[in-house]
């Protein structure tokens, strides 16, 4: 089987799933747009007692929140979706997106708590399945250390000699500082470091045998294996870390082609990507066509070989751009996704080419 072994799992309010949210719906629709729907359920009946004013304030400090919480910016977020609540406490969206920022902060009792009041005004199945998963993330974290630093908040396995605080400390801190520089990004908030035995990653993750680390909103990694060397180690915490960086700098918004070709990108450096099978589909012509690789969201359900496919042309193209226009453009495409464009109006934007022509140079360029 070709080695598949970093699936990203993208977590938005109102989103979580295999992969990122289709690329033409970011750029078609507004976060004010896809929350302002839902929102409207619980609203619907209109002014009541004088109440439409609070109601309309009470939405856009919401959105705003939203806004804050893609950014990374978690105490603004809780901020303003706090005085969001003030005015409306019925909106089910607001409880739960502050459990996830709590949640991202390591704060279990208070987002259990948030997540049960978002549950009872609206017993949603995303909602039970967080609650689902805190409490198995609660019962398995309850065995472990924490090492708290500046830049981490770290949780591994006290009984296990290999991989004590201090050496994940340092190991974290130079993946943090390659990969950032290489970005030229940095985040301000703590990322959340999980170190797992395989039996409890698949527990909480409730990830197939063959995935080697997710991010989240936290990195999750089974760490704990046999034959897991220390260069297999740093390889997938690059990649994790280039996760946990692009997701900030495009607010969630960057598609999987992005996501998993700038982590192979980096984990690249550390350990070689195998890309035999992409080369074998240049050979016989069934590459991914353009206008279905910059569209295609991961899925589970995908043939092995077709995960396998993607990731390879993912690494092939991404290494291509940042080889033909440095890693400064691709940083800027980012910077548009973040705006809120899609991937093709950013390669267009950014590059001056359109996807098309892309596709052609850069079949051209593997054919030789």
């Amino acid at each position: 089987m070709s080695r598949i072994k970093w699936i990203l799992i993208v977590t938005c309010c109102g989103s979580l799933g295999l992969g990122a949210v289709d690329d033409k719906d970011r750029g078609a629709e507004s976060v004010e747009k896809l929350q302002m729907a839902e929102l409207k359920r619980y609203y619907h009946g209109g002014v009541r007692n004088g109440a439409a004013p609070h109601i309309s304030m009470a939405i856009e400090l919401y959105n705003d929140g939203v806004k804050f919480f893609e950014k990374g910016e978690y105490a603004i977020a809780r901020e303003a979706v706090t005085e969001s609540l003030q005015l409306e406490p019925r909106n089910p969206l607001g409880w739960e997106l502050l459990g996830e920022i709590e949640n991202l902060q390591q704060n279990f009792d208070k987002a259990e708590q948030y997540y049960k009041k978002s549950f009872s005004l609206d017993a949603s199945a995303r909602v039970k399945a967080r609650i689902e998963k805190l409490s198995k993330e609660r019962l398995i974290e309850g065995k472990m250390a924490t090492y708290d630093e500046e830049h981490f908040i770290i949780k591994y396995r006290r009984d296990d000699p290999r991989y004590e605080g201090y050496f994940l400390k340092n190991l974290l801190r130079d993946t943090y500082r390659k990969v950032s520089q290489d970005l030229g990004f940095y985040i301000n908030n703590k990322i959340v470091v999980i170190f797992y035995r395989p039996e409890d990653f698949r527990y909480v993750t409730e990830q197939p045998h063959f995935v080697g680390g997710i991010y989240d909103g936290k990195i999750r990694l089974p760490a704990y294996r046999k034959g897991f060397s220390e260069r297999d180690f740093r390889a997938t915490m690059a990649h994790e870390m280039t996760h946990a960086l692009v997701a900030y700098l495009s607010a969630l918004r960057a598609p999987a082609w992005i996501q998993e070709g700038l982590a192979e990108y980096e984990e690249n450096k550390l350990r070689p990507v195998d890309t035999s099978l992409l080369k074998a589909a240049v050979r016989s012509d069934e590459v991914l066509p353009f206008e279905q690789f910059l569209l295609t969201d991961i899925k589970m359900t995908m043939r092995p070989r077709d995960i396998a496919l993607f990731y390879q042309q993912a690494f092939s193209v991404v290494s291509y751009l940042i080889e033909r226009f440095g890693m400064y453009r691709m940083k800027e495409v980012l910077e548009e996704l973040r705006k809120g464009n899609d991937s093709y109006a950013a390669l267009e934007d950014v590059f001056g080419i359109s996807p098309e022509r892309l596709e052609s140079e850069w079949l051209k360029t593997l054919k030789a």
